[in-house]
């Protein structure tokens, strides 16, 4: 835990983080920010800079009352393979999440090739929606393997998506929480903040109270496995997209711009 203190310590003095954003993280420290910010060392690095891709994925009840669970497992593979794909596969390093009352960090910061693939051993509904516990968690762990990486000379951007099909529910923290981190971590102008809203909710007015910029929202509406699998289709485009540089971090990413 000293570690992350530490590394939050450093992100502050970079202007990452603001006093009070760091206070936030280091007040709520646990197993799975922990977990989340280990990853790749960098002597194994091949890339001169890299963009981390966390994932964040709901798998509250909802999403299997809805049939949903086949279409995110099968959009997170297609996503992993796109990744896999690309010219910039390299350069990228994926973090992978799934959340309902509790977060599981599936896997760390890792190469796109040995990324995990969700199945129905590690990737099953139930419970409720804890995002804004989920998104303060995911933020702080990047926050601190991003520093870790600059520490050691290598430049990151990062890309922050979380996915899901319902609101918060049960979360000790709250949206203000959420938007106080992302207001700081986009000034920095280092980070994405993207948010995926699917079915009926109101995601948008849900996506602005956590400070997610307008145009790095996208709802889909149909919460259909055709509808999930697309949603992953977009974000795989997006985010190799903001990987080539195309996508500038910060308040005007337009992260899910045509």
């Amino acid at each position: 835990m000293s570690d992350l203190h530490s590394l939050f310590s450093s992100a502050q003095a970079a202007g990452v983080l603001t006093t009070e954003s760091s206070c936030l993280l280091s007040g709520h420290l646990g197993p799975v920010v922990v977990a989340g910010a280990a990853g790749l060392a960098a002597e194994h690095i091949v890339a001169s800079d890299v963009t981390l891709v966390t994932v964040l994925i709901d798998k509250s009840s909802s999403i299997g009352s809805a049939d949903l669970e086949d279409a995110v497992r099968t959009g997170q593979n297609a996503l992993c393979d796109a990744f896999a794909g690309s010219k910039e596969r390299d350069g990228i390093l994926l973090a992978l999440w799934t959340f309902h009352h509790e977060a599981e960090v599936v896997h760390s910061y890792l190469p796109v090739e040995d990324a995990v693939r969700l199945d129905d051993r590690n990737y099953r509904a139930g419970g409720a929606t804890h995002l804004y516990d989920t998104f303060c968690d995911a933020l702080a762990a990047n926050v601190a393997y991003a520093e870790t990486l600059r520490a050691s000379g290598t430049p990151c951007r990062s890309v922050v998506v979380v996915i899901t099909d319902g609101a918060d529910y049960g979360s000790s923290r709250k949206a203000a929480d959420c938007a106080r981190l992302a207001r700081d971590l986009l000034a920095s102008e280092q980070y994405v903040l993207a948010f995926v809203g699917v079915g009926g909710d109101d995601f948008r007015a849900v996506a602005k109270k956590m400070g997610i910029p307008d145009g790095c929202v996208l709802v889909q509406k149909d919460a259909t496995p055709s509808g999930m699998r697309q949603v992953f289709q977009m974000v795989s485009r997006s985010a190799i997209r903001a990987s080539k540089g195309l996508i500038r971090p910060g308040t005007t990413a337009g992260f899910f711009a045509p």
